[in-house]
């Protein structure tokens, strides 16, 4: 075979491992799904039994700032703020970011401030912190079909130094810059994909190794990390990478990895995966930073946009509790108004570019309102996240609100009943239950008064949905989420799904080849 075949059956592999996840997940340890009983589920909560507090993962790929400068696309700033997004990863904004555009002439002397323009990048990153939100830097390149972006650079000393200097300009004001605090800086994007990398794993070491160094040199409290695979079953870029780091003594102070699953249960594993792999290396304090998740690429874009990724994203957010992981930035939140890329099942974005909810922003409304009002996690029975069902349930500090999430992905409708001990409250009090699925968009179905000092709740937790119950002595209660956008109905046909499928995986072996 010749290296011409090669290099397009790497290439191939490559892309089923990032767009199939089944295909890589095979590889995986410990993953498994036994079938799902059709006994009740039964879980027991005690109010006064309290483990830990939650975490909302309120990460994300950009925004807030609209992709295109047009009249109708929207900043999505107030939306932000309103789900809860508290950090925001800077990849794929398709240039103001990216280390071409802030430094286009590599002739140029990297020490000089005329030979960087920040006129693109400055006010991105300032409308994220604008939003209140803290900035991961991916250093490196956005996708795109320029072939030459995807070389290893020809100067790694430089582009060490051009690192350096964009974060002098974000953190110390260089260059007429910023004190922005920007901690992360992660090298590069999924190296182990031909499409943004055509070098060898090798050469990524060198960069890595020798950016890490100029950065940590610049600022020792700043953290760096990578390599950002797209797959946790390439060995060059898992065991292969910590093996070098290890033996040439590189800071790492991140591991960063991207997956797109067919189940949260992936999710889950593929995280608990990486945490081990860490600490087998003895990297026990370099965190576990998944920078890039969603549900399965090659899903159609109905079940991107539809309850079924909004009961994936509940079940992702309850089982990364306990997935031994720092951060998950999704991607992505804004929306690019391409017709061909929704039709093929490539917009992953949580509002439309009018700024309207997709029903799986709606997670993480729910999610804000359980972190914000009631962060003190209660202990549960043990749930096993890989029959598609998780539970969540937490309790304010001031004992007024509990909140409990149950979600439901791909599994037959099942029957539940929630036993609550220990309510701390004598006098009457109100349970809503709020609910997102096809027709409900975070609306409350249910809304009782009760007094009783436990309260058995019992329903159906159908196939593909959320319930979110809010159970409060006080008399305020969350707001219902708002309307979420319509699903176009050539987007609604299944008969379409195996040519759009198929015309995906065309697409992007075009971009990338």
């Amino acid at each position: 075979m010749n290296n011409h075949s090669l290099r397009w059956l790497g290439l191939l592999l490559s892309i089923l491992v990032f767009l199939c996840p089944t295909f890589s997940a095979s590889f995986l340890p410990n993953m498994f799904h036994p079938s799902v009983s059709n006994e009740q589920l039964l879980i027991s909560l005690d109010c006064s039994d309290i483990n830990g507090t939650i975490r909302p993962f309120g990460d994300i790929n950009d925004g807030p700032t609209p992709m295109k400068n047009e009249p109708r696309y929207v900043d999505l700033t107030d939306q932000y703020k309103d789900i809860g997004i508290s950090s925001i990863r800077t990849h794929d904004l398709f240039g103001p970011t990216d280390m071409t555009t802030i430094f286009p002439d590599w002739t140029a002397d990297p020490t000089d401030e005329s030979s960087y323009h920040f006129e693109t990048s400055d006010p991105l990153i300032t409308r994220m912190r604008d939003a209140g939100c803290q900035v991961f830097y991916r250093l490196g390149e956005s996708a795109g079909d320029n072939e030459t972006l995807r070389r290893p650079p020809e100067n790694f000393t430089k582009w060490a130094q051009v690192a350096t200097h964009i974060s002098m300009h974000y953190n110390d004001g260089w260059n007429q810059g910023f004190s922005y605090n920007i901690v992360y800086w992660e090298v590069w994007n999924e190296p182990d994909l031909n499409g943004f990398w055509n070098g060898t794993a090798e050469q990524y070491y060198e960069l890595y190794h020798i950016t890490a160094d100029a950065i940590k040199t610049y600022n020792s409290s700043l953290k760096i990390g990578g390599p950002c695979t797209s797959s946790i079953t390439n060995m060059s870029y898992t065991q292969g990478f910590l093996q070098y780091i290890l033996y040439h003594d590189v800071p790492l102070d991140f591991f960063s990895w991207h997956r797109y699953a067919a189940s949260p249960y992936e999710m889950y594993n593929a995280s608990r995966y990486i945490r081990q792999l860490l600490d087998t290396y003895g990297y026990f304090d370099a965190e576990n930073i998944n920078t890039e998740w969603n549900l399965d690429i090659l899903t159609p874009q109905r079940d991107k946009d539809n309850a079924r990724n909004a009961a994936f994203t509940a079940c992702c957010l309850t089982v990364f509790q306990d997935a031994q992981l720092d951060h998950a930035y999704r991607y992505r939140g804004n929306q690019d108004n391409n017709w061909l890329m929704r039709f093929l099942g490539l917009d992953l974005s949580l509002f439309t570019y009018t700024g309207i909810y997709k029903r799986p922003a709606l997670t993480y409304l729910a999610m804000k309102e359980i972190v914000q009002e009631t962060p003190l996690r209660l202990s549960a029975p043990p749930m096993d996240a890989s029959d598609g069902i998780t539970y969540l349930a937490g309790i304010s500090e001031d004992q007024t609100n509990i909140s409990i999430l149950l979600s439901n992905f791909d599994v037959a409708d099942t029957t539940y009943s929630l036993e609550i001990a220990n309510l701390p409250w004598d006098a009457p009090y109100t349970i809503a239950e709020y609910l997102i699925d096809e027709t409900h968009h975070l609306e409350i179905i249910n809304q009782t008064t009760q007094n009783q000092s436990s309260a058995p709740l019992t329903g159906v937790l159908q196939e593909n949905t959320i319930h979110f119950y809010r159970l409060t002595n006080v008399s305020t209660l969350p707001e219902e989420g708002p309307s979420v956008a319509k699903i176009p109905f050539l987007l609604r046909l299944h008969l379409l799904d195996p040519l759009t499928r198929i015309l995906a995986i065309l697409l992007v072996l075009l971009i990338f080849s």
